[in-house]
């Protein structure tokens, strides 16, 4: 059972017992400040743990006065020019403490320190990166169910791969011969101009290769041609790979999101990276 994506008034909510959290994916600004009570409410009725918010830094009053804090920020997230604050509440209090704390901070440490990568070297000449079409969703999926024991959305379910497709999502592949071994995909906000670098997956067989950072570039790439302003991420903190690849590329750390997302069986902590295109 994955959860679900709604509206409530005029903005988006993802929310179910798997991440066990609310998620206003995009806030209207028009609901203010009567959502605040109904996220309230969603969150009791259904035991959610945590209620999260992606938000403009200049409504980060109206939040805080109703028992928000801040765990992240993303400068220039909207159109180049206004913050955005990952505003986050706990009706369940354990929620906000991760035992896993101590490692988390040692990996973003390591991450933290890494130096700027200005050019990698080619892939090598037996896997080809290209954009995936439609025709792969089956091998997309296959490798997805491989990587992922759960995900927050149903990326294992090929309807709801094609559906991405049809709406925000470009999605990048490696393969190796006829084999699709490396994923991940660019979830556009036109409206806002960025774009979520998410769902990288890299089959066991074929770790080592540093396919994340050749994914990533050549997402980067895609949005630059784009016109794209701010592209970031929200990763496994306990993930050291994926946070290397992006500090390496010049992305800025901008929080750590705590017992955050369903990922692979269990609530993992998430950290923030951005970067101003």
């Amino acid at each position: 059972m994955f959860d679900t994506i709604e509206r409530i008034e005029n903005s988006t909510v993802h929310h179910g017992k798997n991440s066990n959290r609310v998620y206003v994916m995009s806030l209207d600004l028009s609901d203010l400040p009567k959502i605040l009570r109904k996220l309230d409410c969603l969150a009791k009725e259904n035991g959610y743990g945590k209620i999260i918010t992606k938000i403009p830094y200049n409504c980060k009053d109206v939040f805080e006065s109703n028992g928000y804090k801040e765990e992240a920020v993303i400068e220039n997230f909207f159109n180049g020019e206004k913050d955005a604050s990952f505003m986050c509440k706990y009706p369940d209090p354990n929620r906000n403490i991760d035992p896993l704390s101590d490692k988390c901070n040692e990996i973003l440490n390591i991450a933290l320190n890494k130096s700027f990568l200005s050019d990698s070297e080619n892939l090598p000449k037996e896997f080809t990166l290209r954009e995936a079409m439609k025709k792969d969703v089956a091998d997309m999926t296959k490798l997805y169910k491989t990587v992922f024991k759960s995900y927050p959305f149903p990326i294992h379910n090929e309807t709801y791969i094609l559906k991405t497709m049809e709406e925000n999502l470009i999605y990048f592949g490696i393969w190796h011969k006829n084999e699709l071994v490396a994923l991940s995909s660019i979830e556009l906000a036109i409206k806002y101009s960025n774009a979520e670098m998410t769902d990288f997956a890299v089959h066991p067989d074929y770790r080592g290769y540093g396919f994340a950072l050749f994914l990533l570039k050549t997402m980067e790439n895609k949005l630059l041609n784009m016109g794209i302003k701010t592209s970031y991420t929200i990763a496994r903190s306990m993930s050291a790979g994926m946070n290397i690849t992006f500090s390496k590329n010049g992305y800025k750390y901008g929080g750590t999101l705590v017992n955050n997302t369903d990922i692979s069986g269990q609530i993992e902590s998430m950290n923030v990276w951005y970067k101003n295109l």
